[in-house]
């Protein structure tokens, strides 16, 4: 039996780059041309009570201010520290919001490059925290993973933002999560500091800490309406234009259920269904359509890794079924010696049945096969078609087996030889 080796897609991911709020002498857009002076990297941040001028530092502040170096080169490490100091969810959020603004670096000289690889989360926030600079992305990924390793619900946020009566013309990443039971946002990125003359400017904020989402939407717009977490989510014309009417009669929006569903969703399916609140969320800039060509470039995407995931999985599975049932054919041609008691026996059948049944459920599960596999999965069906009737030959003999008294079951290998 021939096997294929396993098909692996590289995935295209974008990597949406965005900016800190800036300083009225620059631009968003003149902090990221390609063609920008190459100056000196901005100074790291100084872990002082000096940067929170308007705020008193907390309990919670105070523990992510005093995590030992030892403690800071993983998440689970950090996070361990913080919970031998905090308990609730409030304060633990608070010390990890604290941290991330304080110990991230705001990278200014970072341009846009489409990767073609995929992104491996837990190498990436290893970088982060080696690194100790990033943009909205690293602040984000970090912050999230932090929270869900407290063991708190988070999102990531992909949107884009209006300050002062006019929008950004970079996309931006910030978080939800889910502490005492209440959704809340933050932005780790906007409540480090900001960008001026071409430097990062730290100055740790919490302006952005665990903001209500009609008060963060003031300036931050997710590009999924699902997470605005309002029954009646605002247009993307509205909040550009900052005009909305809140009589105006519009369906309910059950962003519960929708956030519910969403967590127990695969990739493709939450993509799929982002793409469609989006379509229906009223006339986009070119930020917005920029991302919906994205979210549908990603589905296709997604279509073709699941497609390829179900091909590795039923492959593995067929090659563990066939070797499998080889192990009992050898065995049966010793006409069962040494000796074994009949539910070990039957097992050794069972067994590749469960894999084999699982191998054909995974080509089942597939809608669409684009045609370059085409030829590939009929091959893929045929051999575990083969591998199942072999299995099932091998299990109507023993059904006769054990049905004959144990001083016939000898003659029946000579019956079938």
């Amino acid at each position: 039996m021939s096997h294929y080796s396993n098909n692996k897609l590289t995935a295209w991911v974008i990597g949406i780059f965005l900016l800190l709020p800036f300083g009225q002498s620059l631009s968003a857009r003149q902090t990221t041309r390609k063609d920008s002076p190459i100056l000196p990297a901005p100074p790291a941040i100084v872990q002082t009570a000096e940067h929170l001028p308007t705020e008193q530092l907390t309990f919670p502040d105070s523990v992510a201010l005093s995590v030992p170096e030892t403690a800071e080169h993983s998440v689970a490490s950090l996070v361990a520290y913080m919970k031998q100091h905090l308990k609730t969810e409030e304060q633990l959020a608070r010390a990890i919001y604290t941290w991330v603004s304080r110990n991230i670096q705001y990278n200014v000289y970072i341009t846009y490059t489409p990767k073609y690889e995929e992104i491996d989360e837990k190498k990436e926030i290893q970088k982060i925290l080696s690194e100790r600079k990033g943009v909205c992305q690293q602040y984000t990924l970090l912050f999230k993973a932090m929270l869900q390793e407290a063991g708190i619900d988070a999102h990531t946020i992909n949107g884009y933002n209006r300050q002062n009566g006019v929008l950004l013309p970079d996309p931006h990443q910030w978080c939800a999560a889910r502490v005492n039971g209440n959704w809340y946002m933050f932005d780790p990125t906007w409540g480090a500091g900001f960008v001026e003359d071409y430097k990062f400017v730290p100055s740790p904020n919490y302006r952005y800490y665990k903001q209500l989402s009609d008060s963060l939407l003031k300036t931050h717009m997710p590009f999924d309406p699902m997470f605005q977490f309002r029954e009646r989510p605002l247009t993307y014309e509205e909040f550009d234009t900052g005009t909305f009417d809140e009589q105006k009669p519009m369906p309910v929006f059950y962003w519960r259920d929708s956030l519910e569903l969403y967590a127990r969703q695969d990739t493709l399916q939450q993509l799929t269904r982002a793409l469609q609140r989006m379509q229906t969320n009223g006339k986009g800039n070119d930020l917005v359509r920029y991302t919906l060509e994205l979210t549908k470039q990603n589905i296709r995407v997604a279509e073709i890794q699941q497609v390829l995931t179900a091909y590795n999985t039923a492959m593995n599975l067929l090659g563990e079924a066939a070797d499998g049932i080889n192990l009992f054919i050898q065995y049966r041609n010793k006409a069962f010696i040494p000796k074994k008691n009949d539910n070990d026996i039957q097992l050794m059948v069972d067994m590749p049945e469960s894999m084999i049944t699982r191998a054909d459920s995974c080509i089942n599960s597939i809608r669409s096969v684009p045609d370059r596999y085409r030829k590939q999965m009929l091959e893929l069906r045929e051999q575990i078609m083969e591998v199942a009737t072999t299995i099932y030959k091998h299990k109507l003999f023993l059904r006769q087996y054990f049905k004959l008294p144990e001083k016939k079951r000898k003659d029946l290998f000579k019956q079938t030889k």
